[in-house]
């Protein structure tokens, strides 16, 4: 489900124009052909006026405090400010606690009186619903998940979209969670148009300083007509004019898609954007198409910040989410650990393989909808991080596999009790006698793989397989949490890789990549 919410450009570069497009034309539409239509109908008059008006401040202050919160986040996210990428958590989590906390005691409140159920229409539910479920979702992933810093991830692509060139790759490593909570707003825009929330355009223009009661005249009546010929463009009117309200929205967020600059590093841009100048793209767009993605560091900061940080110390704002079975890798010491090389030392090709595939079941996702070109520009910046990076190794040769045999299962087995039980066990389950002793570079214990259940972070290619028994995984540059076993040469490699296939691995587990 999660790879189709990603790569489907029909929801992420379709669907949000449509909603849109619906949330601020619909209502022009129906001020000038239905103005008594565009009301709250009002209940203040039932039972439960208390109730109403405690839902009423927990309701509209807390999507005051949402909606700003955010707007700060899609400007953190857009220049890498962690400070309000920081503000927006705490402003969005606030204001959705105190919405969702109004929007239930208003549903309850027209559940319960009879008088409200009497006269409630199915949109005075549905908007509720609607409410509480984008609330929920994403209260449950700023609490419970604690996968934070979203932003980063989310506000290039909204960008993209006021650019009028959107990419939907940028959402590609956006949680499934983060992915429902947008969508679902998205819906509750399209549908906003329809309901009685549309009295949020009717705000007057002068709200805020003018007396608490004011009655309207019926000098100025919408007519038909040319839109903006049926709005009294006065500032001191009591009248609302959704145009001033349109123009204020549409014009924070070209400044924000337009005129802000894209998030900069000391040096980060300019070597990455050098280092792919010469890339080629056989499927992408041209060169003057491909100057309006993102790429390099702006690039990192969209996909990679929230983890890894935004100079790599893997001290993002989600880095410490429940979810993940390892902290966020430190990018500038480089102990890569899924690697290709004689000397332990990751290649490009290494961190190429991780970024487009991800690391499975550690919570890095794959970012295999990126184009080369971008998927080149985090590779370079990736070693940019690296602080004083040592030269990489030769990559180790695969040999062809030869066909499998009971000969060869049965001296895997051999080798796997004389080599690898120590550590995972003598059924694969992760429970040798060492297995309590694997220390990380930062001295955090790494619980030996269960071979039998989990899933195998670098993948379950027979090429990768190779890599991990060949090369092994170097704990840094000196040390190593498994060692190489190269030294046994191919045939027996193969055949301790069969052994693991044939009566190790879960079924689930011997699927290619």
């Amino acid at each position: 489900m999660n790879d189709f919410l990603f790569s489907s450009y029909v929801i992420w570069g379709v669907f949000p124009y449509v909603a849109l497009t619906l949330f601020f034309v619909v209502p022009f539409i129906r001020m000038v052909y239905r103005p008594f239509g565009m009301s709250t109908r009002a209940s203040g008059i039932f039972h439960g006026q208390g109730i109403l008006g405690l839902a009423a401040h927990f309701l509209h202050w807390g999507i005051f405090l949402a909606f700003f919160g955010h707007l700060a986040g899609l400007i953190g996210g857009m220049l890498g400010w962690g400070s309000w990428v920081g503000a927006f958590f705490w402003m969005a989590t606030l204001g959705g606690l105190f919405a969702i906390v109004g929007s239930v005691i208003a549903l309850v409140r027209r559940t319960l009186v009879p008088e409200m159920r009497a006269m409630s229409q199915p949109d005075d539910y549905i908007v509720h619903l609607f409410l509480i479920a984008i609330l929920g979702v994403a209260i449950y992933q700023a609490l419970g998940h604690r996968i934070w810093g979203v932003s980063f991830t989310a506000a290039p692509w909204f960008a993209s979209l006021w650019r009028l060139s959107p990419q939907p790759e940028l959402m590609a490593s956006a949680p499934l969670l983060s992915k429902i909570h947008i969508l679902l707003a998205f819906a509750f825009a399209a549908y906003f148009p329809f309901t009685k929330l549309i009295h949020a355009w009717t705000l007057p223009v002068n709200y805020l300083v003018r007396p608490y009661q004011v009655l309207r005249t019926t000098a100025k009546k919408f007519q038909n007509g040319w839109v903006l010929g049926c709005w009294e463009f006065k500032g001191v009117t009591d009248k609302s004019y959704m145009t001033y309200l349109t123009v204020g929205v549409v014009g924070v967020l070209v400044l924000i898609a337009f005129v802000l600059p894209s998030p900069k590093g000391d040096g980060l841009v300019q070597t990455a954007n050098a280092a792919i100048a010469t890339a080629t793209e056989p499927k992408g767009p041209d060169s003057s198409q491909a100057q309006e993605v993102l790429e390099g560091y702006p690039l990192y900061v969209s996909q990679c910040a929230r983890c890894h940080g935004l100079e790599g110390h893997g001290d993002g704002p989600g880095s410490k989410s429940p979810t993940f079975s390892a902290v966020p890798r430190n990018l500038t010491e480089g102990h890569f650990q899924f690697i290709s090389t004689s000397n332990g030392i990751a290649s490009s090709e290494d961190l190429r393989h991780a970024i487009v595939h991800g690391l499975t079941g550690s919570g890095m996702p794959g970012f295999a909808a990126l184009s080369d070109r971008q998927i080149d520009s985090l590779v370079q910046t990736v070693e940019h991080l690296w602080k004083d990076r040592p030269t990489p190794g030769e990559r180790i040769t695969v040999p062809a596999r030869p066909e499998p045999t009971l000969a060869m299962v049965k001296e895997g087995k051999e080798l796997y009790a004389g080599m690898c039980s120590v550590c995972h066990g003598s059924t694969g389950a992760g429970d040798g006698v060492l297995q309590a002793l694997r220390t990380d570079a930062a001295g955090r214990p790494v619980p030996t793989r269960n071979l039998r259940s989990e899933p195998l972070k670098g993948g379950s290619s027979d090429e990768q397989l190779y890599y991990r028994i060949a090369a092994g995984l170097p704990r840094n540059k000196d040390e190593w949490l498994m060692p190489s076993y190269a030294n046994l040469g191919p045939d027996k490699i193969w055949s301790l890789i069969t052994y693991l296939e044939t009566e190790v691995f879960p079924q689930r587990q011997v699927a290619r990549r």
